[in-house]
């Protein structure tokens, strides 16, 4: 019976396993085994581990391309080990993982998984980056950015309690895994890059898309599972101001078939969390284009909430009132969604509503990723923001753009701290051709052709 388990999974990446396997087997740390499983490769992976047979502390387990998921649950199984920790057969670890990661669990009976930095490597095995983790509890307390899932280690019990990994689940097995975990389980992080993970076109986290359609479904299964504690009353506010593009009111522009006031309403009634629709705006016209559409409209703005320039609290602020005293009606949630933001669909609304709930937090912001380098006026001339160098990718220096066209809170920022954004702040991660912001004509005349491009391309 070893102390660690190093599971290998292994699906057709025969060119870069030798690497993976050797750097497992060659560990610091005296008391651990390898498992490693062929799910079925139809490589050379067969013939490789055929070198590796007769080691000691080797065992292979071969599967018919059952999947990541069970493939994992399946080399857990035939493992012995105390501790478990994880390793894709296209990326390779430290010599010392298995030591820095086992000693803190020793020392930290409560904590149920530790994780490291790691390194970002390219097909050739060239350095591309180092990333740093923020520091759990000490630099960051919301878990809503999961580990990677190769080189973090667990306890074998902990696997056990939440039932391993959901073999239903083909892609983000392991963002379901952490969930669970983080329910259950302390979870800590060194700052110490242990492991090497290679970013290629084969990867299965490159497809960024396919990446937030299997979050969005982990994330509705979760909170259905705990509806009884989760149940909330969530009103929705369609914020429709008559600010003019191109001569007309902004709301009732038209897209395709529809306009924008129009997309902002049908996106909201296919989410099935959402109990009401309200659209907030001092102009008639779009009062009764709201009310057309089948969304209420109780009252028009007054002129103070209505202003140009004038915060959107104010007007929030305004309809929660009203609706208390005329209505006795007090929503626990909240979801704003501009109509300037088109593409934003009904799953991004349901998945922030989903993050809410799952994490605990007051607020969610639709955001996506900024790649590009930002500078600011310095002292000696240009200084660079948000980042310390351009070869060290920290994760507290990761900067996220807000979307601007979803937002969901807790009703009660605006009680406690008249602000829609407050406390614990988390968020969804959006395409940037989901993110488009219809602000100006050109904007408008980009929406009409990515609409006519999937227009053209329809069935």
């Amino acid at each position: 019976m070893a102390k660690v388990s190093i599971i290998i999974t292994a699906h057709n990446y025969a060119k870069w396993l030798p690497q993976s396997l050797d750097s497992a087997l060659a560990q610091s740390f005296g008391d651990f085994e390898v498992i490693v499983v062929d799910d079925g490769s139809t490589d050379h992976t067969p013939e490789i581990l055929q070198h590796y047979v007769g080691r000691p502390n080797l065992i292979v387990v071969t599967t018919t391309g059952v999947g990541l998921a069970a493939a994992s649950n399946r080399g857990i199984k035939a493992s012995s080990g105390e501790y478990i920790v994880r390793l894709d057969a296209d990326d390779y670890f430290d010599e010392n993982l298995v030591l820095v990661l086992a000693s803190y669990l020793d020392r930290n009976q409560t904590v149920g998984m530790v994780f490291c930095d790691y390194y970002t490597i390219d097909v050739h095995g060239e350095l591309i980056d180092q990333r740093r983790r923020a520091k759990v509890n000490s630099e960051v307390e919301l878990l809503d950015r999961p580990a990677l899932a190769a080189g973090a280690m667990y306890r074998r019990k902990c696997w056990e309690a939440i039932g391993g990994y959901n073999e239903e689940l083909r892609y983000q097995e392991d963002y379901d895994f952490w969930i669970k975990f983080i329910e259950k389980f302390q979870i800590r992080n060194v700052s110490v890059p242990l492991m090497y993970y290679r970013m290629h076109g084969a990867s299965m986290s490159r497809n960024f898309e396919g990446r937030m359609q299997a979050r969005r479904e982990i994330k509705k299964r979760f909170v259905e599972a705990h509806r009884d504690r989760l149940k909330q009353q969530v009103l929705a506010i369609v914020p429709a101001r008559a600010d003019k593009v191109e001569g007309s009111a902004l709301p009732l522009l038209k897209l395709g078939n529809s306009d924008l006031l129009e997309y902002a309403i049908n996106t909201l009634s296919a989410c099935s969390l959402v109990t009401r629709i309200i659209v907030s705006t001092e102009d008639d016209a779009i009062a009764q284009r709201a009310r057309d559409i089948g969304a209420d409209v109780p009252y028009l703005r007054s002129k103070q909430s209505g202003a140009p320039g004038a915060p959107f609290e104010t007007a929030a602020h305004e309809l929660l009132e009203w609706l208390r005293e005329n209505e006795g009606y007090s929503p626990d949630i909240l979801v704003l969604r501009y109509p300037h933001s088109p593409f934003l669909s009904a799953a991004h609304v349901t998945e922030a509503i989903d993050s809410l709930l799952l994490y605990n937090t007051d607020t969610v912001l639709a955001v996506m990723e900024d790649l590009t380098y930002h500078w600011q006026i310095g002292r000696n001339g240009l200084a660079p923001v948000g980042y310390q160098k351009r070869v060290v990718r920290q994760e507290k220096d990761l900067i996220f753009k807000e979307v601007g066209g979803l937002y969901v809170c807790r009703a009660t920022n605006l009680s406690r701290q008249s602000e829609l954004v407050a406390g614990r702040v988390g968020h969804i991660e959006v395409a940037p051709y989901d993110a488009l912001r219809i602000e100006s004509a050109y904007d408008l005349w980009v929406a009409k052709l990515r609409v006519d491009e999937a227009t053209a391309w329809s069935p």
